[in-house]
């Protein structure tokens, strides 16, 4: 099972620790690990689509497969008791919203289960990574 960051909030915990809880409790509310993974997996279904020529696919050389890259949004509302995640593909030239906190990676053709609950975990790592920071 992947790591994710602790967030266990004890005694006096710090304004990081508790941004990390809520962005936690808000990501499982949400589905969490799984249904990202699951949305991952549906994802690498679809890579070999977006190389219909084959121009990408250069069996000798592993670094020149196609992936599509994909990104997790966290836009914490406050005041409210649940915040909007977003589940975001293709280029991020075409992102018009910056805000919040951000995961990102890619996704190649034939993603195992195992390797989509990787990417999710490492997604919403990145994503903690920012709202400690913020915090």
């Amino acid at each position: 099972m992947p790591t994710l960051h602790s967030t266990a909030v004890s005694g006096n915990p710090s304004p990081a620790d508790l941004a990390c809880a809520v962005c936690n409790l808000s990501f499982a509310a949400n589905g969490g690990i799984e249904s990202l993974a699951t949305d991952l997996l549906a994802l690498s279904a679809d890579v070999d689509d977006h190389d219909p020529l084959g121009l990408l696919d250069d069996p000798s050389d592993p670094d020149c497969q196609p992936t599509i890259d994909c990104r997790l949004n966290y836009q914490p509302t406050p005041n409210l008791p649940m915040s909007t995640w977003y589940f975001l593909t293709g280029l991020s030239d075409y992102d018009q919203d910056h805000r919040g906190h951000w995961g990102a990676s890619s996704v190649g053709a034939n993603l195992t289960e195992e390797a989509a609950r990787a990417i999710a975990a490492d997604l919403l790592n990145q994503v903690l990574d920012s709202v400690a920071q913020s915090a």
